[in-house]
């Protein structure tokens, strides 16, 4: 049975999630925008200026990048309270952070 990505059944629990705040839930809806304008850029055989090694290098970076924050949702969601509250969530946030700005960068530069 074919199911959602990973990273994005991650960003869908981010959203529906009552232990985020606003800022996590405006970072999750970046990372969506982001993906978007970066695979629609990669998929534009017009445009796009990556192929072969290239792409394969590509996209295990942007897997790499989607780890970070999907092992941040999850140690959110394993941790205390206290611990989601005083470290979790500003981890949750610089990972969605970082992963907006490399997909732009990536968008960007194809």
């Amino acid at each position: 049975m074919y199911g959602p990505a990973p990273a994005l059944r991650v960003l869908s629990e981010i959203i529906v999630s009552p232990n985020v705040g606003a800022v996590h839930l405006r970072r999750a809806g970046e990372v969506l925008v982001a993906r978007a304008e970066m695979n629609a850029r990669i998929l534009d055989t017009g445009r796009s200026r990556v192929s072969g090694d290239d792409l394969d290098e590509l996209l295990f970076s942007i897997a790499d990048i989607e780890d970070v924050y999907v092992d941040a949702w999850h140690a959110c969601q394993a941790g205390t309270n206290d611990w989601r509250t005083a470290k979790g969530l500003a981890a949750l946030e610089a990972a969605l952070r970082h992963a907006v700005e490399y997909f732009l960068e990536v968008a960007s530069r194809e």
